[in-house]
């Protein structure tokens, strides 16, 4: 996906919690995928305080950006990727909100499910002026997924 095709997709689905979190996981698997422009994609999702200067992300979001590039299959196990199907993905997957969340006006905490991961992953995001979710704390994206077992031993 390029930058103006994430910009879109951003412009119509980032008004909801599920959808500013797929467009956090989908940045993070083009940047996992070599595509340098994943950063921009992220840096949309996340608050302006998580931004450098270069309004590119910061320290701690860019380790974590570059830790998913090291492990892609964590944000690919939750639009589709599974350890039985090879962490295959495809951006016209859902991501889904568990029943345990709790979405508010302004603030949600939000439950999604990895399908690599045997509990939910929990994501906080904000709405801020115009609408749009922000994700305040997303760092469970970036935790280890279940690996194929090497039965050649």
């Amino acid at each position: 996906m390029n930058l103006a095709e994430f910009e879109k997709l951003w412009n119509k689905i980032g008004k909801n919690e599920e959808g500013a979190t797929k467009c956090y996981i989908i940045g993070a698997i083009e940047y996992a995928n070599g595509n340098d422009d994943g950063e921009k994609m992220v840096a949309m999702t996340v608050p302006k305080t998580y931004l450098n200067i270069k309004k590119l992300l910061g320290r701690t979001e860019k380790y974590r950006l570059n830790h998913m590039r090291e492990s892609p299959n964590n944000p690919k196990s939750y639009l589709g990727g599974t350890v039985e199907n090879d962490y295959k993905y495809s951006y016209d997957n859902d991501i889904v909100a568990l029943p345990q969340s709790k979405k508010g006006p302004k603030k949600s905490k939000i439950f999604i499910q990895s399908g690599g991961k045997d509990f939910p992953t929990p994501i906080t995001l904000k709405k801020n002026k115009f609408g749009y979710w922000k994700l305040f704390n997303a760092s469970s994206i970036a935790t280890g997924v279940k690996k194929k077992q090497d039965d050649d031993f």
